[in-house]
């Protein structure tokens, strides 16, 4: 069975148990996620969220008591979510693929595999969301329990051992698709785009009848009439838009409505505004400039980080530290995305950024040079504070001083 682009299937009694089904249809979607991906906006927005958060470096901080943070390089799964979580991926792809997965599908799995104290990780296995169902157990105590089936695994796998991440979801165990919610308006914007392509073929000509007054043409006649106006207007013969000389008694007359009196150019750019809200991105981010000026850009980019990027970042985040790290590690280590690398290509951000921070201490000299890539220098691990700005008692005293003196 399809429906707007996708392939579905029956499933049995015993999948929908295990599967957490969607209001009890008994349907379910196969893996056939190209098909809206050759929709532009589509992929406009999955590259851009998966790429936001793929280049964010994931580094492991050790906590004190105090909750202060420091970067620990020597932990044993640092490399491991930083540079290679397999043996095939790099961290930029694998967390694009994971994030490309989330939303096209509604999930993203990976595996952890552990060494031979059966704690520590050492690859993060990325699985296809189409080779891993939900089944439930039922453990002595009579609980309900989530476990994973996965395709070539011979033992189910419990949910400590697996990284799930959800896109939006009714139940919290099975994530939805974005493109589930979207399926109206992508075949909406399908048609558009088959209706545009089938257009722009044609020659950009539209469908009409031709009509000769007073005159009964055999069969043999109409086939040549048929014959010279292919000749004369079929694009697929160099000769697009060709000119048709009709004689004194014919006439003719369109039947299919023009581009722009089936508004086809409006509903196409509607359709990027609409798919965009599904995906929660701006229309400036999908290249969508028609009603934008420099301060929007600058505005959308903020909006962006904050209501696109950040729930998406603490929900992979979440996920891992709960899953990577035992639970004796929990309270001393945390993984979190670098987002200052976000500023490595805005400078003058990065400069004021790191002003600021200077200014009131907050960062030494040395500190803000590594950062922007630069080497040691001499001195420069001090902190600083202007000399000009005091404490509210601080100012109190001088004045009362002031005027003891005077």
């Amino acid at each position: 069975m399809k429906l707007f682009g996708y392939e579905f299937r029956k499933i049995s009694k015993k999948e929908i148990s295990q599967v957490s089904a969607y209001g009890g249809t008994g349907l379910i979607q196969l893996a056939s996620r190209e098909y809206p991906m050759l929709l532009s906006t589509v992929y406009r927005c999955v590259d851009l969220i998966s790429d936001s958060v793929a280049v964010l470096p994931l580094e492991v901080f050790r906590l004190d008591e105090a909750g202060f943070k420091m970067k620990d390089t020597k932990h044993p799964i640092y490399e491991l979510l930083d540079l290679e979580p397999n043996e095939n991926m790099t961290r930029y792809v694998f967390i694009k693929t994971l994030m490309a997965s989330v939303l096209l599908t509604g999930n993203g799995y990976a595996y952890i595999e552990r060494g031979e104290d059966g704690v520590t990780p050492i690859q993060l296995v990325y699985i296809p969301s189409n080779q891993v169902s939900i089944q439930w157990i039922v453990d002595k105590e009579g609980i309900r329990r989530k476990r994973y089936l996965v395709s070539g695994f011979t033992q189910l796998v419990e949910p400590c051992d697996m990284i799930h991440v959800l896109n939006f979801s009714y139940d919290g165990i099975i994530g939805v698709s974005t493109l589930t919610h979207a399926r109206q308006t992508l075949g909406i914007a399908t048609s558009s785009e088959e209706h545009a392509a089938g257009f722009f073929k044609s020659g950009a000509a539209v469908s009409g009848v031709l009509t000769i007054e007073g005159a009964r043409l055999t069969k043999e006649q109409k086939e040549q009439n048929y014959k010279q106006w292919e000749e004369r207007s079929n694009s697929n013969n160099g000769r697009p838009g060709g000119i048709v000389i009709l004689e004194g008694n014919m006439k003719y007359q369109p039947i299919s409505i023009s581009p722009k009196d089936s508004q086809l150019l409006e509903s196409r750019q509607f359709n990027v505004v609409d798919i965009c809200r599904f995906f929660s991105v701006s229309p400036v981010k999908a290249f969508d400039l028609s009603k934008s000026s420099y301060s929007t850009i600058e505005a959308t980019q903020l909006e962006y980080l904050t209501d696109t990027a950040l729930p998406v970042i603490t929900k992979i985040e979440q996920e891992i530290n709960r899953k990577v790290f035992s639970r004796k590690e929990r309270s001393m280590y945390k993984a979190e995305f670098n987002t200052s690398a976000i500023l490595r290509a805005d400078k003058a951000a990065q400069g004021a950024f790191w002003k600021d921070m200077a200014n009131v201490g907050a960062a030494t000299p040395n500190e803000i040079r590594r950062e922007i890539g630069m080497s040691r220098i001499e001195n420069g691990d001090e902190a600083f504070v202007q000399v000009n700005v005091l404490t509210l008692k601080n100012a109190v005293k001088e004045k009362m001083i002031e005027g003891n003196q005077e």
